[in-house]
């Protein structure tokens, strides 16, 4: 069963310009994102404290994009009134935008604790572990911006089954 959702033509050409813009700055955010997570895990392995700060440094912007979308979204709902699938889609993409920032605040703390990890020196073992989790976490964010980008509901479910697996991994990795 296909569960591609596409945005709907309305009559207001205008509600499906704010519409698509909105979907385009959250894949505009979510990009963003994806080089923080990829950047902080870089750092941490590597212990580059030059990238770490370029990493800490870019948190503000993924935060400003946050507040940005999120008041596009609250303006199309208190204007639009938005009904049904429109409804679903504007929620949606605010709850995705709050998750995007908190990935984003986890992108910087991997660079905050590249120092402390290159002061530490982790084994070899914990380093293929960590960097093996941070693939699959990138990888699972690319393909959860894939499922945005595309409206496709089944690719989302997978992400979200993946995420599961994210979950089970770094428990494994604590102990």
């Amino acid at each position: 069963m296909e569960h591609d959702i596409h945005i709907a033509q309305h009559i207001s050409k205008q509600f499906d310009i704010e519409l698509e813009d909105v979907r385009n700055q959250v894949l505009k955010m979510g990009g963003l994102v994806e080089k923080q997570v990829r950047d902080g895990l870089k750092a941490l392995l590597n212990g580059d404290d030059k990238l770490a700060k370029k990493v800490i440094k870019r948190d503000r912007k993924v935060n400003a994009l946050e507040v940005q979308i999120d008041e596009v979204c609250t303006d199309i709902l208190a204007r639009r009134q938005p009904a049904a699938s429109d409804l679903r889609l504007v929620i949606s993409i605010i709850k995705t935008i709050t998750d995007l920032e908190r990935i984003g605040d986890e992108a910087e703390k991997l660079a905050i604790s590249a120092k402390k990890v290159k002061e530490d020196n982790i084994s070899e073992r914990q380093y293929h572990d960590v960097r093996r989790l941070g693939e699959t976490v990138i990888a699972n964010l690319k393909q959860t911006l894939d499922a945005i980008a595309r409206m496709d509901v089944e690719e989302a479910i997978e992400a979200i089954k993946a995420d599961e697996t994210v979950n089970e991994e770094f428990e494994n990795l604590q102990r």
